[in-house]
């Protein structure tokens, strides 16, 4: 049985492509010696880069210093420190005496490390699991030991997405209809009605998607759109049915 008990955790319940998330490491003295803590290291799956912690405080000191970098940038301070795709994360002494501990747990004490990391692709990103396995090595009774262990978190991409993918998907089912109805001299006939009937199917199919989204237990929607895809179908079938499939999708009085 390990000394050590590791527990790997993130604040909230998914990880949502293109929002940074912070991923804690919590480590557990279960015995009766003390423990020092030489290295954490994780293989970081090639979806996800993990923010360096220096470089993004450096950024974000940076950008409070002017005010419109501070109005604008802030929140974006992060990406100065992200790393290559997939790139393994190591915290602690990377060599082989491993002199140096990074925290010493006395019998019973709990200590924690965490870091942040994104999936920066989110507009075609598709739901999953993201698996990251994980290494501690320390050091107990004098001798080095290695606990090996695995998280597994769900990915899942951003409402904005599937909005954006709805949008698009509002334009071609109307364009196909158009054509499947007059064939070539569709494109002739476009103006200011089609512009608008676009529109009215953007503005549907966005409340479609939205809707499909609460998966409530007193408002379940008859699809669900997991993503950017997903959110162009939608906005296809709602422009090439019209408006009685937008009627199948958000049945009245659901809403709200």
């Amino acid at each position: 049985m390990s000394a050590l008990k590791v527990d790997v955790s993130i604040a909230q319940p998914f990880v949502v492509a293109g929002t940074p998330f912070t991923l804690t490491t919590t480590f557990e003295n279960n015995h009766e010696g003390n423990i020092e803590v030489l290295q954490l290291s994780y293989h970081v799956p090639f979806q996800v880069q993990w923010v360096g912690e220096q470089a993004y405080r450096n950024r974000f000191e940076e950008t409070r210093s002017n005010f419109l970098k501070r109005a604008f940038l802030s929140h974006r301070a992060w990406r100065a420190g992200v790393s290559a795709p997939g790139a393994g994360m190591v915290w602690g002494d990377g060599k082989t005496d491993y002199n140096t501990a990074v925290f010493t747990l006395v019998p019973g004490e709990s200590g924690t490390y965490s870091f942040s990391a994104v999936v920066r692709r989110w507009l075609f990103a598709a739901g999953g699991d993201l698996v990251f396995p994980g290494q501690v090595k320390y050091r107990y009774n004098g001798e080095i030991h290695h606990h090996t262990f695995q998280v597994r978190f769900t990915l899942r991409p951003p409402l904005l997405a599937n909005c954006i993918g709805a949008i698009v998907g509002s334009v071609v089912g109307p364009v196909a209809s158009g054509l499947r109805d007059q064939g070539p001299t569709f494109f002739s006939s476009v103006g200011v009605a089609f512009i608008a009937g676009v529109t009215l199917t953007a503005i549907l199919s966005v409340v479609a998607v939205i809707y499909s989204s609460r998966k409530t237990g007193e408002a379940q929607p008859i699809i669900t759109v997991e993503d950017f895809w997903g959110g162009l179908l939608v906005g296809f079938l709602v422009g090439f049915l019209g408006s009685d499939f937008f009627g199948k999708l958000v049945p009245i009085g659901a809403v709200g």
